[in-house]
């Protein structure tokens, strides 16, 4: 090939490659152009649709106004979280010197605190010592001091405090309920317009769905409400025991007694078992040793 073809040639490569050239940077511009447009905001804002000349743009449509009476689900969630709902629960087993004595004072206490007993039980042991349990119901405001006084009452053998908050279920439940009783409210005027019969029947139905929804969310949160306001403190009384108890000597003598009845017991449950073979077998010895041999002196003299 002459030199004037390849000339001719390498013409024709520079000016492929210069269209693809033009096409990529064509290509470039206008990508670059429509992620300025996005960059910069919606057409409808401008610079100097701004708030105060601050830079912050405008809104185009005016704000929405919510019905009256109505709450977001935010104003709902801080109203009702202005006031945490904590459950304060105590458990002490105390060791007292007299079991009548300390339940009286323990008594005192709860009542100069605004509480009151809730449940008590009492017993007397094999020793005659008693012991006992009993609940009470205390303000979360007098918890910690009520509980500081009643371990004065004796010696304090276990305490457990602990606490459960229930805040984020309570507001939850109230959110519920709310909704729910809209819902009550809007299908008693669905019910007012309705003339079908059974449309009528229908929203019935559902109205009574509704209101048990409503009754049970309101059963907890009532629950949920007496428990956060008054704690609950688990007392355990009990007077000490004797040594020879805590030895077990009264133990191994009742066991050893146990055990000796229920030998007995089952000798005799022995005997009544091989009573009637015993009497079968007396018997057969009786005919075999008696009987037999005068029937046979009886056939021999025959």
């Amino acid at each position: 090939m002459s030199f004037a073809g390849e000339v001719i040639k390498m013409e024709k490569y520079t000016k492929i490659a210069a269209v693809i050239v033009l096409c990529v940077l064509a290509a470039s511009a206008g990508f670059f152009a429509s992620s300025l447009s996005e960059l910069k905001g919606p057409a409808g804002y401008s610079d100097e649709d701004t708030w105060g000349g601050k830079g912050v743009p405008a809104p185009a449509v005016a704000p929405i106004p919510m019905p009256a009476g109505r709450e977001t689900p935010e104003s709902q969630y801080t109203n009702a979280n202005t006031e945490r709902k904590i459950i304060q629960r105590a458990s002490l087993s105390i060791e007292v010197e007299d079991f009548q004595t300390s339940s009286d004072a323990l008594i005192l206490i709860v009542e100069r605190s605004g509480g009151f007993v809730s449940d008590s039980y009492s017993y007397v042991t094999d020793t005659g010592h008693k012991r006992g349990d009993i609940t009470l119901r205390v303000p979360t405001g007098e918890f910690l001091p009520v509980v500081a006084e009643i371990e004065q009452i004796g010696t304090v053998k276990s305490k457990h405090i602990s606490g459960e908050d229930v805040t984020e279920e309570y507001i939850d439940l109230t959110a519920r309920l709310n909704n729910s009783e809209r819902q009550e409210k809007r299908l008693l005027e669905i019910l007012d317009m309705a003339e079908d019969v059974e449309d009528v029947l229908d929203v019935e139905r559902e109205l009574e769905r509704v209101r048990n929804d409503i009754e049970r969310l309101t059963g907890r949160i009532n629950y949920l409400e007496n428990r956060a306001e008054l704690a609950t403190i688990s007392v355990s009384l009990y007077e000490p025991e004797p040594i020879t108890h805590s030895w077990g000597i009264r133990d191994a003598f009742r066991d050893a007694f146990e055990a000796f009845v229920s030998v007995i017991r089952g000798l005799i449950i022995l005997v009544g078992y091989a009573l009637p073979l015993l009497i079968l077998v007396g018997l057969g010895w009786l005919v075999k040793s008696k009987l037999m041999p005068k029937l046979q002196k009886k056939r021999e003299g025959e």
